[in-house]
């Protein structure tokens, strides 16, 4: 996505100094640099994209006073974060920490039963003890946690959200029980596919890591081979907490295209934080009216709001493949 002041936090900033800099004005400033904080930085550049002039230069000014761009566009790369390492620090550093910056992004295991559906998780949990259940749901995703207990026994739910409210600190080595658990379910759940969850994960992974050009046509392929699998992995793709990620113009031009019913609906079931960032590029006036049609709205079911969801997505897919909205380069989503 493309970047814009206001948005851009200190690590940000640093990043782009860096690229702006070139590998060998770098140097001297990366050599300082411990390996955590390079490799941190290393994934923020790789992660930049597109940076407009306006963005840089007030970067560069900002910090240097000493460099203007001409250049309408600037895109930093992979590559531009590995000339750099290999530039600036010795090879055997520089090979493994360019090792592990190409490193396939890690899920926890609640980032993982985050990405499920309420259904699949509910399914996984509904024998637990109530104890157990509340652990679990305390640490995953609060929008996926309440449609796991909106289906959950009637009988099971307040006993579950009164306990979920009572949790102040936990054994670590109980929690550390319950991840082992759920990290060997998941590893052995088979899909619609017959695909692991951890291959799902995985293969979601390399195709984000793809450039689009090059992974849209896998996904053509495998929607016309195999429609059930296509649609798992097409799920984990896109899923609406990514919406988040979005520019302020892009949620804008995505506000002009879908309906308020189906925005309406679609927050019922997203994040706080995903919810702000469509309000705040409204009116103030409609993001009031839009915040009581929501409450008017009362309990929806759950189905509802995920094919409201996927609705949007799907319209979202739409203007990205169009060029009206940039869902990211291959470092974010596809």
């Amino acid at each position: 996505m493309t970047l814009i002041k206001k948005q851009l936090s200190g690590e940000d900033k640093a990043a782009i100094l860096l690229f702006a800099l070139g590998p060998e004005a770098s140097a001297p400033l990366v050599e300082a640099l411990d390996d955590a904080t390079l490799t941190r930085l290393g994934r923020r550049m790789a992660d930049l994209g597109k940076i407009d002039a306006d963005v840089l230069n007030s970067v560069t000014e900002e910090y240097l006073k000493l460099h203007q761009s001409e250049d309408p566009l600037l895109r930093s790369t992979h590559k531009d974060v590995v000339t750099l390492f290999k530039f600036a620090i010795e090879s055997d550093r520089a090979d493994r920490l360019v090792n592990e910056l190409n490193a396939p992004k890690k899920f926890t295991i609640w980032e993982k039963l985050s990405r499920l559906k309420p259904e699949m998780i509910a399914g996984y949990i509904e024998d637990e003890h109530p104890q157990t259940i509340a652990l679990i749901l305390g640490n995953i995703d609060s929008s996926v946690a309440s449609r796991v207990i909106a289906i959950l026994p009637e009988e099971m739910r307040l006993s579950v959200v009164m306990r979920m409210s009572k949790i102040e600190s936990v054994p670590r080595e109980l929690v550390r029980d319950i991840e082992e658990t759920l990290e060997k379910e998941l590893s052995d759940m088979q899909g619609e596919s017959g695909i692991s969850f951890d291959g799902m994960v995985s293969v979601v992974d390399i195709l984000k890591g793809l450039e689009k050009e090059v992974a849209r046509p896998i996904l053509d392929q495998l929607r016309d081979k195999d429609a059930d699998l296509f649609t798992q992995v097409d799920r984990l793709l896109l899923i609406f907490e990514d919406l988040k990620e979005l520019s302020d113009r892009d949620i804008q031009t995505v506000l002009k295209h879908i309906s308020s019913d189906d925005l309406v609906k679609s927050l019922k079931g997203a994040t706080d934080e995903v919810s702000e960032r469509f309000f705040s590029n409204m009116s103030q006036r409609a993001a009031e009216i839009m915040k009581e049609d929501m409450a008017v709205m009362g309990p929806m079911k759950l189905a509802d709001v995920e094919d409201a969801q996927q609705g949007v997505l799907k319209i979202i897919r739409k203007l990205d493949d169009e060029g009206a909205v940039n869902l990211g380069s291959s470092d974010d989503m596809v």
